[in-house]
């Protein structure tokens, strides 16, 4: 299950690929922009449509994301890390492909701060936060597995022999245009296709006073735009942060961005709390949830977990310590979130602790009337 997270770690890469994997900075910069985009078509539209939101509900839907984006993430980083080595022009493709996909796409695709949100909402719906807690421990497990499933595929799939060359480069090139080609036709064709039905429609209330007026299509253009700066941004920041702290125990960087943008995630609960109607607002939906989403890293968490848990004699240790501490944020920020479901919570019987606490400060205060 590990096996490409091992060659990776030891240096046992079978297949090097040069730094620069495309023709042009254009084409680079093109995947930059058309994956988050894809990822957003995915997840907005086709995953949020009438039959999947009916028949499975949004926190399946997001965990079946999430941990499908974690089978995709070890799929790509067998080729990405060079232990899949290509067995001819399409594998060459999936090999040129797998660090802007699993960058740009998959961190879009997937959503951290979703999670943890997505989980407090649960909670709350359920008036039980262990099933908030489950959902995230399931999740976090799910994606673990998975992730070494498709690295297990990549490898299965891969040439057994070592090679040093490069015979389908050519072909592989062309067939990483057509793929770039097909993404804008996707993305294209389903901002056409969208109608009422695929993304849910704000009732028209308050559209001037965001700047966007509320409609599928506005929408999902101002998440497309988020999702590309969250995914830019959120790349850029743990890079910085990777190699500003040199050799830390765990992955930084994964823990600082899941951490930090699962918080700035809760932007919009918040503002719901001071004004209901900031919920109509597609800017502040786009940064909450599309930003906040690509930028954190769930994907890349279940990868660290994989790397490390292939390490020798330490590597146990230090994944057990990884899960830990990123379990443990992620308990911080569903805390945060619960307590604020509980303010927007219509009602008199509210449970949250900061409200409880609230209810006490404000009787102690009334007393010293």
């Amino acid at each position: 299950m590990a096996a490409a997270a091992g060659a990776m770690l030891d240096g046992e890469a079978k297949y090097n690929k040069k730094s620069s994997t495309y023709r042009t900075r254009a084409q680079s910069l093109l995947f930059i922009i058309l994956l988050p985009i894809a990822a957003t078509v995915t997840t907005d539209v086709w995953f949020q449509s009438a039959i999947f939101s009916s028949a499975f509900g949004y926190d399946l839907v997001l965990a079946f994301t999430n941990v499908s984006g974690a089978f995709f993430d070890g799929f790509l980083s067998a080729w990405e890390s060079g232990s899949a080595v290509p067995s001819g022009a399409k594998t060459e493709a999936l090999n040129l492909l797998a660090d802007d996909v699993r960058a740009f796409y998959l961190s879009t695709y997937t959503s951290w701060a979703g999670l943890v949100g997505v989980a407090a909402s649960l909670a709350h719906a359920k008036s039980s936060i262990s099933i908030g807690i489950i959902y995230i421990i399931m999740s976090l497990v799910c994606a673990f597995v998975a992730h070494g499933l498709g690295s297990d595929f990549a490898q299965y799939i891969s040439s057994a022999d070592t090679i040093t060359n490069k015979p389908y480069m050519t072909k592989a090139h062309k067939l990483v245009q057509q793929f770039m080609m097909s993404l804008a036709v996707y993305i294209s064709l389903s901002y056409i296709y969208l109608g009422e039905e695929n993304i849910e429609e704000s009732d028209g209330e308050g559209g001037d006073k965001f700047w966007v007026t509320a409609t599928p299509r506005n929408q999902l253009a101002t998440s497309s735009l988020f999702a590309v700066l969250g995914a830019y941004l959120g790349h850029l920041l743990a890079n910085f942060i990777s190699k500003t702290l040199k050799h830390p125990p765990i992955p930084m960087e994964t823990l600082i961005c899941n951490w930090f943008f699962g918080l700035l995630g809760l932007s919009l609960n918040l503002m719901k709390i001071r004004d209901q109607t900031w919920g109509e607002s597609l800017t502040l939906r786009g940064f909450a949830i599309n930003f906040c989403g690509a930028a954190s890293l769930f994907a890349r968490h279940a990868s660290d977990n994989q790397r490390l848990y292939a390490k020798k004699r330490v590597g146990k240790r230090q994944a057990s310590i990884n899960v830990a501490a990123n379990f443990l944020s992620a308990l911080v920020v569903f805390w945060v979130a619960f307590e604020m479901e509980e303010w927007l919570q219509p009602g008199e019987k509210r449970k949250g602790v900061m409200l409880k606490i609230v209810k006490i400060l404000r009787k102690a205060r009334d007393k010293t009337r």
